[in-house]
Parts: C-alpha cells; structure tokens; sequence
C-alpha cells in the first residue's frame, strides 16, 4: 500500500523480474507472470512501462483484440511466446470461466488498484472462482496494488481484514507521513510552503435562485420531448451547484448534443428511434421529435443570442491569444466571453470560489498545471464551458475527462471533443501533457487508472466520497509547491469551534486569506455581498466539512492500526525507513469466517451472503471435466447474455433474456444460533423470490425457473445459473461456454489452422496465404485423354544387343470407324477411316457448326451439323500396316494444317486410312502409293506449264502449303526483281479461336489482328533467289544458267476454315467475306491480262503437284474440329460413366467446358443453376439433419458446404480436374486424338518434293557465314548469319494447363445444374451423393421426410429427459477416479435445500420441445389461418408450422419457435425456382443477365411487396414496438406510391397498360399460374413498376414470405411438386407481371459499372459518408461515385443503399444513359451515348467522354501491360530458339527419320485470334 505516485509500479516491476529470474534458473513447469489493470489505458501504459525496465517479452491484451473469438490453441501459443501478460481483469476471467487459461499457469499475479477486490469485481471473483479451488502448491503468487485499502461502508482495520483474504496477502506499506502534522500546518498563500500543502476552502450556501426564463420556455413548449424531460430532472441540482447560468449552459449543451444525434439518426422511414428514457410521456415518434428540437433551437437562440451556434465559428481565432486552444468548440465559445461581473449573480457561490481560486494564476499562466474533480458528468462539461465563457480566464486553456457512462442510463453527457470517450480522453491527456491545456475538469475517472502528468494544482469541487477517493486525488499533486484544495460549504462559527480537528487534516483557509482573495477580484466583480438573497439549506448530494473529518480520521485510523500491528508483529522491524508490514493472524481469522464467501460481499447484504454461504458449502459451481471452465452464479448471467446475443436477429430487434420476479410469502424459520466472532444474526425473511427466465423464440431453452432466493438478485443468479446449465446439457453452448457456431467446424478448422500466429495476437504479422478455391489461385492440372484412344500397355522385354529393357509395336485390335466429311462449299463428301485403340460409344454423335459457312444460305444456318462416325468392326495391325497407317496420317494432315506429324509407336492411340472400294475396310495399297510422287514440277525449259492454271501444288517455299496455280509468269523468273510479291499480306483464315454467340460480343469489340514477323526482312529482299536463301532451302535451288527464263507461278492459298466448334460472329465472317472478295477481283485482273498485281509467286523448281483435289481437301479439313469435338464428347462420356449422371453426354460437355475454350457451350450458365440446387438440397439436409441448430449455425454449416473450397476439394477428390475441357482450338496444336502424335517444328524440303538439283554442302560452306553480294547489300545481321542445325525434336503438345481453382469448383455446380436439367431434382439429388455434397444415406427425395420425423421425436425425447430429470449432473468425458469424484461433489438437486425451504414443485416449461409442433396456433384464429392458406392455395396439417411461419423472433409466445429456421429452408426453395425460371428463360439468358434478374426477384423488397399485397403481413407474431412501426410505416409508404401512381396515369392509359401487361408471350416462355383461381380482385392494381426500388422494406416482410414457403415445403412431407404450387399461385405472377414483361430496367449502380468499363474505366468505386448539413434535422446518408479518387457523381438517401443508388442514376442521367432492359436489352449502351452538345467540345464527344478522359489511366496501363507481355513473351520465344539451335551443316533428310533441310519459317501462321 502506497500512496500515488510514490512507486508502486517500480516494485512490481522488480518483482516481475525477480520471479523471471527465479523461473529461468529453476527447472520446473514454465509459467508467466500476469499484470491485471481495470482499464485498457493502463494496459498498455503498464505494457510499455515493465517492456522498458525488464528484459522479458510483454504483450498486452484488451477485449477490442477480439479474445472473445480466441480458442485454447490461441490462448497456448500466447502463453508459450510471453514472459508478462498485461491484460484488464475481465480478459483473464473470461479466458479462466471459459477453460481457455489455467490460473496454475501464472506464478505471479499482480492486482493493480486491488482495493477493488470486493463485492462482484472481477478481481473478487478470480480469487473465489479460481484461486480458491486450485490446488495451493499450483496457486499463484498474489501482489497487490493500491493507494488505500479503506471501504467508507467499514472500520479501517475491517477493511484492511477483508482486503487481505480477498487476496490472501498480507498488506505491506511504508509510512511517509512522519513530517504530516507540520505540513498540515501550513495554509494556502504562505511563502513558507515547501512542498504539497493542503487546505479547505469555505464557499457560501448557494441562494434560492428561480427557474431561468429558457428552462421555463422549454417546459412549456418541448415538455415531452426527451432531452428536455431529462433536463428539467437535471435542472434543480445544476442551479443550485452553479447557479442559472450554468443552467443556460447546460440546457445550451444538451441542445447541442440533441442536435448532434437528429443528424446521425437514421431515417425515421428506416428504423424507430428507441427512447432512452422510461417515461411513457416521452415522445418516440421522430418526426416529432424533430419538431421539438426545432422549436427548442428557436428558444434557446430567442435567450442566449450567437451562443447556441459559437461552434460553427471554429475557424476564428482570437488575435490576443498567445497559445490557440486545442479544442475547436472551446476556442468557439471563447469569442463570446463576458466579463466576470456580468455573470458573477448568476453564479453559486461554490463556482465563484472556484474562479477565485484559479484567479490567482492569473499572473503567471503559463506555470499552471491543475485538475478540478468533480462528482457528475454534466457538471463536468459546463464548468468547463463557464471558466472558457468569462473574459478574465482568458489563459485557462480546460478541457474535461468524462468515464464512459452505463448504457442503461441513457446518458448524452459526452465529451466536448468529437469522437468516442476513449478517443477524446487520450486527446486531452495527450494535450495536458504538451502543455496545449493546463486545466482539466474531471470526474472520478482520473483518479486511477490514467497516467497524468505530475500536476500542481489539485481541486476537489465536489466533496470526496471515500477515503480512497480523496487519498487517490491528493496524490495526483506531485509537483514541488503544489497544492491540494478541497472545497467546503461554510461551517458555522460555534460549529468551529467544537471540532476536533485531527492533525493530519487540511486546516480551513483563514479569513485573511478569503479576504485577500476577494480582495483582489473585488476590481473586477461586484461584492458578494450585493447579489446574493437568502442562503438555503445544505443540498442533499453536497458534503460537509465534518464529512472531510471523517474521511481523515478513517486514514488516520487505517496508520494507526498499521503501526499497532507492526508492533505487535514479531517478524516485523521498524527503522528509519518507517517500513509497515501487517502480516498478524487477525486477517486469517476474518478469512476463515468469510470463507465460503463466492457470491457478493457488498455491505448492504453481507449478512445475506452469510445465509447463502450456509446453505451452500459445497459451492454451486458447474465445471465442465473436459476443458475445465466453470459456471457459478456470477458467471451464468454474462454465460447466459452471451448465447442470447450470438442468436440470429435483424436489425429491428435486440434480443435479450428477460428476467421475470415472482415473490413468494416465507413463514418464520427458527433462529440460527451464531458464534461470538461473526457478531451478527442469520436474519428471517418475510419474503422470497423466484426468478424465471424467458429466452428469445430462436433459443434452445424458452424458459428456465430458478429456486426461491431471499433477494431478486440471487433469484436472478440462480436462475441463469440453472439455464446456463441447461444450454450447455443441450449443446447450445460449447465445453468453452461460448454460444455453438459450428461444433462440426472444429476439426475443419484445426485442420487448415494457420501454423502462425493470429492477426490480432500481439506483434503478430497478416500472413498471406492462398485462398482455396479463389479465382486468383491457380494450379497445374493434367490433360485427361479419351480412354478410346489410349493404347493398351505394352509389357517391356530385353533388347538382345543392348541388354537393356525396351518395349516395342506388337500387332494388336484397333476399332474402324467410318467418318463421311461433307463442306457447304463441296458438292460431294470424303469419307475416310479412322481408327482408334478402343470401341468409341455407340451413341456418340458429332456437331459441327459447317453450315454457317455456306454463303448461299440466307439467313445464315448457325445449327449444328451432327457427324455420326460408323463402326465398321475391328482388325489387328501388325507393325507394316501400323507404319503405313501412321505416315498416311501425317501426309493427310501435313496438307490439313501445313504441319509435319511425327508419332511414337507405343502411344498413338488414333490413325487414319483411306477406305477401300467395298467401303468395310482399309485400302493399304493406296494408303503406301497415293503421295509417292513429290517431284517437282519443272521438267525441262520447254516445258509448256499453261495446263497447271487451275491446279494444287505443294509449295516448298510457304512450308508445303497447297495452292492454287492462277497464271503463269513468263515475263519473270527467280532472278526477276519482284520485291512486292512477299511483302503481300496473305489472306487470312477465319479466325480459329471466335468467341462463342452467347457472350454477347456483338455488345463488345473483337479486334484480329495478323502477326508479321520478319516484315523488315522480306521486304529488302529482291528476288526470289535470294529469298531461297533465307528460306534455307537453296540448296534445292538449281544453277543461274538453268533457273534463268523459266517463269514465275501466280497462286492463291485455299482458303481453309478450321474451327467449326462454334458460332463465328457476323461481323468476323463479313471481314472474310471480304477478304475473299478482293482476291477475287486479283484472280480477275490477270484474267484480262493486266499487269502483275501484288499476291504470291513461287517456281516450279520449289513445288511439287498434290494428288488430291480442292473439295477433298475442304472436306477433311473439318477433321481437327471433328477431334477435337469427339474427344471432348468422349471426356463428357467418361464424367457421366465415372459418376453415374442420370445426364445426357451432351449436357455433361457442356457442364465441364470452361469459358477459356471459346467453343459454343459453356458451363457458367449450368453453374448458376447448380448453385442454387446445392443450396437447396444443402438447406434441406441441414434442416432435416440438425432440428435443434438455429439458423446462424445451419447458415454456417451451410456456407461450409457451399463454398468453393469445399468443392474445389471434392473436385480434386473426384479427379475431375483433368477432365475439364479449357483448351482454346489452336491449329498450331491439332493433333490426332491421343497422347503419341506429336508435331514437328518445320517440314523438311524432301517431303514437299524431290529435285534433281539437290546439292549438299561443302565443309567449307557450313563452317563459314554466307557473304553473298545480296546479302551485304542488304545491311541486316538476319541475313548474315552462320549456318546451323535446325531442332529435329518434335514438338509435343503440352499435357498439363493452368486452371483456376474456381474453375475447379465450378465444375461441381455445373454438374448439379446438368443433373437438374436431365433428371430433375431426384437426378439432382442422386447427382450430389455422387459428387459426395450429401451422405450416401439420403438415397432418394422422400428420404428427406421420414429422417425429419425420426428426428423431431428423438429431439422431443431428449427434451423431455431433461426437462424431468431431478439431479443435474455434468456430462463426463473420462473415467478416472478424479472426475468421478469430482462429478458427485458437483451433483445438484433442483429442489433448492437453503434453509430448509422445500422447492419441490416442478418448474414449469411451457415452451419445452415436448410442447412444439403439438400445440394448436393458439395465437392464430380460425378465420386468419383459412385467409392465409386461402392465398397459399394450401391446407396445413399441422397448424403450429403456421404459426412458426409467422412468429418474429422478438415474440415472446413460448409457445412456438422463430420463423428463423423455416426462413433458412424458403430462402432455399425460392431461389432454386427463381433461378430455373430464369435458367428456362426463353431466349436464354446468358449467365449475366440471369444474375441481374434473380437479383431483383429474389430480393427481400420484392417478397416485401407481394406479402403485403396479399394481406399476410398483418399475421406476423412479434413482441416489439419496432417491428410494428417498420412494418405500419411500410404500408404507408406503399400506399402512398400505389396512390401517386394511379394519380399520374388516367384511367384509359391504366387500361393500356393492363392490356400491355397480359400480351401473350412466346409459346417457351409463357406460363401458366393458378392466380385464376383466384379472387377477381386485382390485388397488384396501381402498383408502379419497379416499385420495390422505390420502396425499401423492412426484411422481416420478405423473412415472413420466405419462412411461409419453407412451412409448406415441411408440412407437405419435403414434396417438391406441392411448393413448386404454392410459388406459382403466389410467386409467379407477380414476376409475369412486373419483371418478365420487358419492364424491368437493369439496376442502375450494374449499370454504372458497365457502361463505365465498356468506355474503358474499371476504376469505378462508391464511398458512403453522411450529410452533416445543420440544416437537416433527420440523417441523410450520402454516396459519391468514385473514378480514379474523383468525385464525379453524387447524391443522398434514407440508407447507404438507397444512396448509392441515387448516386448512380444522377451519374447515368448526367452521361445521358439510358436505363436497357435487363432481360434483352443492350448492356453496353456505352456506344449509344450522344454526343454533349451543351458544352463545348470536340465533335462526337460524349459527356461521359468529358468526366473520364482527364482523369482516366486505365488505357495506358492496359497498353503498358500488354507490350509488357508482350515483349517477355518475344523473349521467351527468342531464347527458346537459340537454345534449339545447335552449330553445324544441314544434313540430308531421310524420308523414314524425317530429318529436317530447311529452316523453321519466319511466318506465323495469320488469321489468329489476338
């Protein structure tokens, strides 16, 4: 025990490090040291105090960290990392109540300011909960801190006693005040002060001042109001401490305050104001409430001027003061000082006295440092505002320290500062400490626990309430010379003379120092004397000078007793240092007496707790084996809050546990016999209570009786004690008495446990990690390939010359399949045989899009062409027909896509063959012979070449590309400059990769774009002997005497399509068309002999004829397309066999083609659907499995299931991965289907045709770089360069990819979405017990019913078990004999045994589970429930189901549960119905525009309006006056719409319109709905469209039509047909109505975003704020639109959404957008925007065009991304092929090692897809 300031702290820290040393030199189990404080500020001032003066690792803990959320292993990690916890006493006993710390871990713990310990304080019940019960070699040490040990309500010594076992320490102090008698001596004013002196300043009785004229008016006009009742309450005490002035601040304050929140109060539309005061005259009605308020402002400024509004003038500041005042209020109200004198009557006397006082540093400011403490809150902030308003205290710059105020007693007395209390507090201390202010008015709350610079001046206006209070402020006075004041009333001069004034007392001030200090202001105010009236009596709330004695007295009593006891000690020595330790049996004596004491020590029921303490010595503690956390009395209250608050509720309710008191007569019990010690009778009482709990209609518990209790508030423990219990028995709260989230989750959870330390965990860093299942996160996967196309494997033998193990061809089955070929642009097809390692599927059948290619259709044909290949039977081919085969096969596809196939003879698992004459077989003859002859077309030079015009030849130039001869060129040669003909661009294919017609790109913008590499090469090379050379294939070039004179061959690619996958945009293909046009017209110019145009050329030495014809060659090249498409088909076929799919094949390639493939299905849409059928089939297994879970844990569990990581799991578990079909068709890559066909990278120059002038090279000419005269003439190190070895491996096409783990996870979605569409929902269902989402258990639909009925009578079992049991064990979880021993010890008996009382009547439990689903819908009448199931079209069986339907969980009828659950199932169905509808939706949606439109029509508002307009909303069972204003508001404001609307229109349009609405739609898309059946009364009349945008509803509406859904769904047996009814009667036609008709606008924030990123900007962002306008009494929350930190749109509303939206729309209206239909119509209407005439600006500039461009950067980073990308990709290919290419001649091709004599081509193939 020290007094502040004198090193209390220092010793604890020695200590810590003491007890750290003896730790690290013992050898025992590790423990940490804990340091407990009762504030945060504290925590982590003591934090960084013990951080800086030990060695040992400190982390500091408050309940803002989130430790609520923490679990053992968090608690574990944080105990092994630090030495030193600094936390407040609540962390610690929350941790050791919930089993998450053990208090025999802590070898040291230090109690700051440990006079607390008593009563229900967090430090008294860490003693008795656990202290207590811990073995005594495993407790901790206990060090106590504190200033003084005193109780006012106790002697000294008692106190001291009771501190000391509280603690079960002894008390330890140092005497300081040896010289305390000659300081005592000293009185204010006296030069002789040497150091802290104290004296008591006398002020006068205050007068008996009348009410103010503003309190007056107040009264009168705002009586009801709430500020105001609260300050006529204040009113009477606030004159008579300060006088009418403070009362005009004070009324000025509250209007302030009441101001502040009119501006942050939501919309009155919104939310109900909920009145913080109990008087049921108070007005809850806000509009109301801001008519008061503003004729209170009128009042307030009609009597105090400029006053009221001196905070709107904080920017000024006044010329004359040296130091600015850091508090923008305070500095405000300072430009209206008044002088002293003008105020000085309107003053109390108290207050006048205090001026005077600080009047005395008037002369020297700056030196000034003083604290004035002060007993309220209010009167805290308007002394401040009084000495700030008076001109003479000029230099008091003050400032107040407020303690955060109960919530239950309404308070609005917040700080001057903005902000929160804790955030204005460190402002202030922050300020006080920089000398920035030198006075701070204060409460109670700087008196411990704040650290505050030394100070010397320390005023007590209001009179000390305890010793410890006064003992607590004296010592915040630490400066040299200060002084310590306390303020008295008058004491009457006989009175004076008769006290015994003790010496340690602060003597009164003299009459000469009073007179000199009136003396002095006497220049400036007007002598008391004149103003003041008559004195009235001492308030009841003031303190007396006799008081001030006591308290003195009371300390000097407590050092004393410490003396006497450190005599009487033997152990103890006194010396110089005047130590005191007490350490005498007296306090073990008083520690055995209140042993038992566990549940409150307060005074003013100690004898009571001495009868509970009698009646329970076995201790009513629950402790939970496993964990070992506890429940007692005073921890089930908080226990039982907790549960009630982690329950699901909306925003219109708070549920809270209500507490109901019955009392119950006691006869007279016979007196209990009491000892000598305890000196106090066990008291009879006439009275006890019983308290039963009721528990919101979500709980698992309705309501619990305790047993009777001789107070309410042990009736109250005992009772939440018994529901704590219960909860826990139920499994509502876990083994850590935290409320169940998911108890299925834990092992979930400590499975992807991060191994590092948690986020909020002290010195604790974010770790990044990979969120599974996340579109960002990738990963490789493996190409899965067709099972038909993979070889059997072939077991290894001993190679007989190596030795070494080789597998090799052995004759084997392959499967023939004929396939017939047929172009739109051939008048006959091909056919052509393909064989494959194994029997394809019988039922496989190909589509190809070919007809859209046909020109001569009109409209263009965009069907499918469907391919059947026919199964002719099998053959085994044996190693020579395999090879004949597999270069047939090359050759075929070497003319197909101008690319050389290589093949490994152990992989390849597909061949073709040409079909021989009978059509059943292969022809191996023509297959070997048909492409011998590869010679080249010259002859010799006579040769006539006029009969090739119209012929295919193979150029050797262009890589073996098939063209067609035009002309013949006499006039030129290869010598002839003809530098034009490669600069030609080609004419383009169509592109191989178009994007697919149902992602809407006709909206957007394709761009293609021709690749030409080498374009500075090509055109400085002259002729085409030189372009021999950079070909590399001069060396078939044949000598200038013979190559000289023969002419030049015009011809033209074949113009080939390859990428029949899927529908090529109209836009693409009208490019080719013209393309195709303009060679034409070439073709047509050398027809009429013109001069040579621009085009291509090759020689006859350089091309070979190509046997087959053009319509052949159209014909097979739909074979990459075909293979591609059937070994997609065949992967589709392999999933639905793998899974057992009740799906088409077709249907399942769709639901495993990614978007990445750009063919014509995609399976976002199949993904959208089977989102909401996992949601759906998930809702209904949780629902059935899980009847006692609440819907906050069925979500959770829900969410798990749902959730892209778990299906990314279950998709990788499944090995569905490698099946997904991403590839985009890329010529470059076609293969035959299967893994051993490979490409090469050129075509070697023998396969394209023989010369006879081919010549190999010299050594020399293979070692030395070729220097021709061209060459050098040209400048270009390209063509300079040594020759070398071109790469002879092949290509291979890569069998791994790059997926999403989205993707991944989307393909189980899209599986469910497949199996609905084919199989409906029992597909479905069977469909996801196949993908494992449910239990194999759940075989069919009906399942579903007869688990839920088991389950509902096992759960009512198990409730009535509990509900009769009459001892109350806990459960155990192991068999040792100590927990057995400990389980009888805890063994309760509900019939209550304290003094005899005989509590056996059974508790009743009207709300128990053996009552649900049994009772009649009592609170539903006979005609409301026909009216209801008159509107669903459906009779309920069971009736309670109803009324759950319609119970709101605020209800308090124990009699049926919330809604919540049935709300989770509806929820559900509705959205599985919705989005099938809009899945059906004819045309169909793209995935897109599906999401847009079931956003509106699953929207709460929209459910909101067809509740209401049915009439069910007035059904709805709630126990809150919010939820009925939200809903009566609704109503309102519907009706006022609907009334609005019909004004607007006249009766002939309202028909029109009607008429409009019912217009037939197409045959696909109508529907039929049951509405006829019902009345003819329109019940959706005047109901404007796309009201729900314009009306937002509360969300219990749209729960209420939800959870109805859901009670159908579950009293028809979980039958899906009969809700599927009850959507379409109630549901349906409303959408036909108002959201499928063409009426609904697509949301105009979707819209924003889309026309913004279509102009280019995909920075678009929104930022909510509110409008602080003072003008505006209710709160108007605004919304800017955001464009790269801009502000380019913005607008207010009633809510943050509602804001947003009005944002949008004034950002649209100011671009001139228009709102397109989100079902057809354009959504990028970015193109459709007119030009902004209004303005100036260049022509054809848009007004969106005039917000973006200056601000707008998005383009050039997407430029700058792209060269990026590209130029590492140029990188990559240049490194690639340097390191391909080795040093060395060309060597001779052999056509069986197909060895390569030419280089790779600079072209790239043209007509991709960029």
């Amino acid at each position: 025990m020290l007094e502040t300031g004198t090193g209390k702290t220092l010793v604890a820290v020695m200590l810590i490090e003491w007890f750290a040393q003896r730790a690290a030199a013992g050898s025992g189990r590790r423990k940490v040291r804990v340091f407990l404080n009762n504030t945060v500020a504290l925590v982590h001032q003591q934090a960084r105090v013990i951080g800086d003066n030990t060695a040992q690792t400190v982390h500091a803990y408050v309940g803002a960290m989130g430790l609520d959320e923490w679990d053992e292993t968090a608690w574990t990690r944080t105990w092994a990392r630090a030495d030193v916890l600094v936390m407040t006493h609540q962390v610690l006993l929350n941790a050791l109540r919930s089993g998450h710390a053990r208090i025999s871990d802590i070898d040291l713990l230090v109690f700051d300011e440990a006079h607390h310990a008593r009563g229900s304080h967090p430090y008294m019940l860490i003693m008795r909960e656990f202290y207590d019960h811990c073995a005594p070699h495993d407790r901790p040490h206990i060090f106590g801190m504190t200033a003084s040990p005193l109780n006012a309500h106790q002697s000294a010594q008692a106190s001291v006693h009771h501190l000391q076992a509280s603690l079960d320490a002894s008390m330890c102090t140092v005497d300081l005040t040896a010289d305390q008698s000659s300081r005592s001596k000293q009185i204010a004013g006296s030069d002789q002060a040497a150091g802290p002196s104290a004296v008591c300043y006398e002020y006068a009785l205050p007068p008996a001042f009348a009410p103010t004229p503003l309190t007056t008016a107040l009264e009168a006009a705002c009586g009801s109001a709430k500020v105001v009742v609260r300050g006529l309450r204040t009113a009477p005490v606030i004159l008579a401490l300060l006088g009418p002035f403070g009362v005009d601040q004070m009324w000025l304050y509250y209007l302030r305050q009441w101001h502040r929140a009119a501006a942050l109060r939501p919309a009155p539309s919104r939310n109900a104001v909920t009145s913080a005061l109990p008087d049921a005259t108070v007005a809850d009605d806000p509009l109301l409430d801001i008519a008061y308020l503003k004729s209170a402002l009128e009042l307030a400024r009609a009597h105090c001027g400029a006053l009221l509004d001196a905070v709107s003038d904080n920017e000024q500041i006044l010329a004359t003061e040296t130091v600015v005042h850091p508090v923008p209020q305070l500095r405000a109200l300072g430009l209206h000082r008044r002088p002293w004198a003008d105020v000085r009557a309107q003053l109390s006397p108290q207050v006048n006295r205090l001026l005077g006082i600080l009047l005395q540093w008037r002369d020297r400011p700056t030196e000034l440092r003083g604290i004035v403490f002060v007993g309220r809150r209010i009167t805290v902030v308007l002394l401040a505002y009084v000495v700030t308003l008076i001109a003479e205290f000029d230099f008091v710059r003050a400032d107040v320290l407020l303690g955060a105020a109960l919530k239950q007693s309404g308070s609005i007395d917040r700080p001057i500062r903005s902000g929160s209390v804790r955030t204005a507090n460190q402002l202030t201390l922050a300020d006080f400490a920089d000398g920035r202010l030198n006075l701070v008015f204060a409460t109670q709350v700087a008196e411990e626990g704040i650290d505050i610079q030394p100070c010397n001046l320390v005023i007590r206006f209001d009179m000390p309430k305890t010793a410890t209070s006064m003992i607590q402020s004296r010592g915040r006075a630490r400066m040299p010379g200060s002084q310590f004041i306390v303020m008295v009333p008058q004491v009457d001069p006989e009175l004076k003379q008769s006290l015994d004034v003790p010496a340690s007392a602060a003597p009164l001030a003299s009459e000469e120092v009073l007179s000199a200090m009136d003396a002095d202001a006497s220049e400036l105010i007007v002598p008391e004397s004149q103003v003041m009236g008559e004195s009235q009596t001492l308030p009841e709330h003031q303190g007396s000078y006799t008081d001030y004695l006591r308290l003195v007295r009371l300390e000097d009593c407590l050092r004393d007793w410490c003396r006497a006891e450190a005599l009487v000690n033997p152990t103890t020595t006194t010396d110089s240092t005047n130590i005191i330790v007490s350490s005498g049996p007296a306090h073990q004596e008083y520690g055995r007496m209140h042993y038992n004491l566990r549940i409150d020590d307060s005074p003013s029921t100690e004898l009571e707790e001495l009868w509970v303490e009698q009646g329970d010595k076995q201790g009513r503690i629950y402790t939970i084996v496993s964990t070992q956390a506890r429940i007692t009395y005073m921890s089930a209250v908080p226990t039982v809050h907790s549960y009630v608050q982690h329950l699901p509720q909306d925003q219109l309710c708070k549920l809270q546990p209500i507490f109901d008191f019955e009392q119950v007569a006691q006869p007279k019990q016979p007196a209990v016999s009491q000892t000598k010690k305890t000196k106090a009778k066990i008291p009879t009482h006439n009275a006890l209570f019983r308290c039963t709990i009721t528990l919101p209609s979500n709980a698992a518990v309705r309501r619990v009786a305790g047993p009777l209790m001789p107070n309410k508030r042990l009736a109250k423990q005992a009772a939440a004690y018994r529901a704590a219990k219960k909860l826990h028995q139920l499994g509502a709260i876990d083994d850590n008495l935290s409320p169940i989230a998911d108890p299925e989750d834990e092992a979930d959870q400590a499975a992807n446990k991060d191994t590092n330390a948690k986020p909020t965990e002290p010195n604790a860093k974010p770790v990044s990690r990979k969120v599974k299942g996340a579109r960002s996160s990738t990963d490789t996967y493996d190409i899965a390939v067709a099972p038909a196309f993979v070889q059997p494997k072939v077991l290894t033998q001993p190679n007989m010359e190596s030795g070494e193990m080789a597998a090799n061809y052995s004759p084997r089955t392959w499967h023939l399949y004929l396939l017939s070929l047929h172009h739109p642009s051939t008048d006959s097809p091909s056919q052509i045989v393909f064989a494959s390692a194994h029997r394809m599927p019988a039922d496989i059948s190909v589509p190809l899009f070919v007809n859209q290619f046909n020109a001569a259709i009109e409209p263009r044909d965009t069907s499918a062409t469907i391919f059947w290949p026919k199964y002719l039977g099998s053959q085994v081919l044996d190693q020579a027909q395999f090879d004949i085969l597999a270069q047939f096969s090359s050759k075929i596809f070497t003319r197909m896509i101008f690319m050389m196939l290589t093949w490994n003879e152990l992989e390849v698992g597909s061949l073709l063959a040409p079909l021989n004459a009978e059509g059943t077989g292969i022809d191996f003859e023509f297959a070997q012979s048909c492409f011998d002859d590869r010679s080249i077309v010259y002859q010799d030079s006579t040769t006539d070449y006029s009969s090739l015009v119209g012929t295919l030849i193979m150029d050797a130039l262009d890589h073996g590309r098939v063209k067609i001869v035009e002309q013949v060129c006499d006039t030129i040669d290869i010598y002839s400059d003809l530098r034009a003909y490669h600069s030609k661009k080609a004419s383009s294919d169509l592109p191989e990769n178009p994007q697919p017609d149902d992602m809407d790109l006709d909206d957007g913008c394709m761009v293609v774009k021709k690749k030409q590499k080498g374009a500075k090469t090509r055109l400085s090379v002259k002729t085409m002997a030189k372009w021999t050379d950079v070909k590399r294939i001069n060396r078939i070039r044949p000598a200038r005497e013979i190559a000289t004179g023969v002419p030049l061959f015009k011809v033209r690619n074949i113009s080939l399509v390859y990428n029949y996958l899927t529908i090529v945009p109209q836009s693409i293909l009208s490019s080719a068309y013209v393309e195709d046009a303009q060679e034409t017209s070439n073709a047509a110019k050398v027809a009429t002999g013109a001069a040579f145009p621009d085009g291509l050329y090759t020689s006859p030495f350089f091309c070979a004829r190509e046997p087959m014809d053009s319509a052949t060659i159209a014909n097979l090249s739909l074979l990459p397309a075909f293979f591609m498409r059937l070994n997609q088909l065949l992967l589709a076929y392999e999933v639905k066999k793998k899974l057992a799919l009740p799906v088409q094949v077709q249907t399942v390639r769709e639901a495993i083609t990614s978007s990445s493939a750009n063919t014509d299905v995609c399976y976002e849409r199949l993904e959208t659907l089977g989102d909401s059928v996992l949601k759906y089939i998930a809702s209904v297994m949780l629902f059935v499995a899980y009847p006692d879970a609440h819907e906050g844990i069925l979500t959770t569990r829900r969410g798990r299931i749902i959730c892209n990581a778990n299906l990314f799991d279950l998709s990788t578990r499944l090995k569905l991965p490698p099946y997904i079909i991403s590839q985009t068709f890329v010529k470059r890559d076609v293969r035959l289907p299967g893994r051993g066909w490979h490409r090469m990278p050129f075509i070697p120059a023998k396969w394209i045709c023989m010369s006879p002038f081919f010549k190999a090279l010299s050594s020399t000419e293979s070692s030395n770089t070729e220097t021709s005269e061209d060459a050098k003439s040209l400048g270009d190190a390209d063509l300079a360069v040594p020759k070398k070895q071109l790469p002879t491996e092949p290509i291979v096409v890569g069998t791994t990819r790059m997926l999403s783990e989205k993707t991944v996870a989307d393909i189980i979605e899209s599986l469910l979405g497949a199996s609905v569409c084919d199989g409906g929902i029992n597909g479905a269902l069977a469909a996801a017990r196949a993908l494992g989402v449910v239990d194999n258990g759940w075989t069919c639909w009906s399942s579903f019913a007869s688990v839920w009925r088991s389950n509902m009578a096992a759960r009512k079992r198990k409730m009535a078990q509990l509900s009769n049991m009459r001892t109350e064990t806990i459960a155990a979880t192991t068999e040792s004999q100590e927990a057995n021993d400990l389980l009888q010890e805890m063994k309760l008996d509900q019939s209550d045994v304290l003094f005899g009382l005989d509590l056996s009547v059974s508790n009743p439990q009207p709300g128990s589970a053996t009552q649900q689903y049994k009772s009649d819908s009592a609170g539903l009448s006979d005609m409301a429930t026909a009216q209801i199931e008159d509107t669903l079209g459906y009779t309920f069986n069971d009736r309670a189901l109803l009324v759950e339907a319609l119970t709101h969980c605020s209800s308090l009828d124990v009699t049926s549960s919330s809604y919540q659950r049935l709300e989770f199932l509806g929820d559900a169905v509705l959205d599985f119905f919705l989005t099938k509808r809009y899945y059906d939706h004819q045309p169909p949606l793209n995935p897109h525009r599906m999401t847009l439109v079931k956003h509106v029509a699953a929207s709460n508002d929209l459910f909101a309006i067809v509740l209401v307009c049915n009439g069910l909303q007035k059904h709805v069972c709630h126990g809150s006056v919010t939820v009925r204003d939200a809903i009566h508001d609704y109503e309102l404001r519907l009706k006022h719409a609907r009334k609005v609307w019909s004004q607007r229109h006249s009766n002939e349009e309202k028909d029109h319109r009607e008429d409009s609405a019912t217009m037939e739609r197409p045959a696909k898309s109508r529907r039929t709905s049951s509405s006829s059946e019902k009345s003819s009364i329109d019940i959706y009349s005047d109901l404007p469209p796309e009201v729900w945008d314009a009306v937002r509803a509360p969300k219990v509406l749209g729960d209420i039509l939800e959870s109805l859904v859901g009670a159908v769904f579950v009293d028809s047996g979980m039958s899906h047909e009969t809700v599927k009814s009850v959507y379409e009667r109630v549901l349906s036609p409303f959408l036909d109505r108002f959201v499928d008709s063409g009426k609904l606008s697509l949301h105009p924030v979707i819209q924003t975003l889309l026309v913004c990123q279509g102009w280019g900007c995909d920075a678009v962002s929104w930022e909510n704020g509110t409008d602080s306008n003072p003008l505006e009494y209710t709160n108007r929350y605004v919304c800017h639109v955001i464009a790269h930190g801009q502000r380019i749109s913005t607008s207010t509303g009633d809510s943050p959404r509602h804001a947003k939206y009005n944002a949008a729309n004034a950002l649209l209206t100011a671009i001139g957008a228009s709102a397109p239909n989100a079902l057809d119509g354009d959504l990028n209407a970015v193109h459709y925007l007119s030009a902004d005439k209004a303005t100036s600006g260049k022509p054809g500039e848009t007004a969106l065009d005039k917000l973006l461009k200056p601000i707008c950067t998005c383009a050039e980073r997407r430029l700058a991304e792209a060269e990026q990308r590209a130029a590492a990709e140029e990188k990559k290919k240049r490194m690639e092929i340097e390191q391909n290419n080795t040093s060395g001649g060309i060597a001779d091709a052999e056509d069986t090692t197909l060895a390569t004599d030419v280089k790779m081509s600079d072209n790239i193939e043209e007509g991709e897809l960029v």
